[in-house]
């Protein structure tokens, strides 16, 4: 801060807050703020304090701006915040409460399972900026060692590329990229990182492909090399609503999935999300999974890991992919 009185713990709590969805790209309006601290007062067991209106956000900001040097922008067009410069920290000691300190620890060792370096290094960093001044002595450290995160995170063959990536999905930076296209080419395309997402133990961004002149879908690992230019981007807000469990990947899709389940398919049922209308129907004998659409791609090989307790009933087109892929198999090993 600029050698000013510390603002009242309440306050810090909601400029925390603002700082942790401007660095997460998240684009916030003013009444998404607004909800959010309606959604802290809950999550404080207090009552929602009526003073609490977009002046309030609007003062935050300010403050934010004024004493903490944030380089938050405000897009009028979108009316959405951002951060100018996606490497401002938000550096102030505080008391904070256990809950949250409970909530920074827990995402930073997520974060050490989940993102590849240098990625993981900057953010394990930036959660012990946030804790310093404010040791979390209800929490042994041999206690936080011991809570294990075996998360199914992507692996990034180039950290160099990733790290590029990323920080150009940070500072909505255009990049130029040399991507394999999986038919033996690779091609040079300049695109507008607007979405970073893990998907299938891959990362991928989804981006405005400028050679395309439409957003498109390109998987990290296929990224051959990768360089930030000097243009950048507004974030748009259509392109990361696009962003969804049934429309994560471009495959075509099968409809009116149903198979049959059995045994331990069951349990592996409930915990895989292939799409968000998915439903399990119990029934003589054992259970229905009904899934509305999904692409062969990723129903197929779940199948078949499911060593004959998942037997596909509809549509014909399935069935036949799974006897074929599980006759590949077969031929394979005579």
């Amino acid at each position: 801060m600029k050698g000013r009185k510390m603002p009242p713990r309440a306050q810090i709590i909601r400029l925390a807050r603002i700082a942790s969805l401007l660095k997460k790209n998240s684009c916030p309006t003013a009444q998404n703020l607004l909800n959010e601290y309606r959604e802290i007062e809950l999550a404080e067991g207090k009552t929602i304090r009526a003073k609490y209106s977009l002046r309030t956000v609007y003062r935050d900001i300010d403050l934010l701006r004024s004493d903490f040097d944030c380089p938050v922008r405000f897009d009028r067009r979108q009316k959405i915040y951002y951060l100018e410069d996606p490497q401002w920290e938000f550096n102030c000691p505080a008391n904070l409460s256990e809950s949250v300190m409970l909530a920074l620890i827990l995402g930073g060792r997520i974060a050490e399972e989940v993102f590849p370096n240098p990625v993981r290094a900057r953010i394990t960093k930036s959660v012990d900026e946030l804790l310093k001044g404010n040791s979390p002595e209800f929490l042994e450290k041999t206690l936080i060692r011991s809570l294990k995160v075996f998360a199914e995170g992507g692996v990034a063959e180039n950290a160099s590329v990733f790290s590029t990536v990323f920080e150009a999905w940070q500072t909505h930076r255009r990049l130029r990229i040399l991507y394999d296209d999986q038919t033996g080419g690779v091609m040079e395309r300049e695109v507008d990182p607007h979405v970073l997402f893990l998907y299938q133990h891959e990362w991928r961004i989804k981006a405005f492909c400028r050679l395309r002149n439409a957003p498109r879908t390109f998987v990290i690992n296929r990224i051959r090399n990768a360089a930030m230019l000097k243009e950048t981007f507004a974030p748009d807000r259509a392109i990361i609503d696009s962003v969804t469990l049934d429309s994560i990947v471009s495959y075509a899709k099968l409809h009116g999935v149903k198979i049959r389940l059995t045994g331990d398919a069951v349990k592996f049922a409930k915990a895989n999300r292939m799409h968000s209308g998915q439903k399990l129907k119990k029934t003589v004998g054992g259970w229905l999974f009904l899934i509305p659409e999904v692409p062969a791609e990723v129903v197929v090989p779940w199948i078949l890991s499911q060593k004959g307790q998942a037997v596909p009933l509809e549509p014909p087109e399935l069935i036949e992919r799974v006897r074929s892929s599980a006759q590949s198999v077969l031929d394979s090993l005579a």
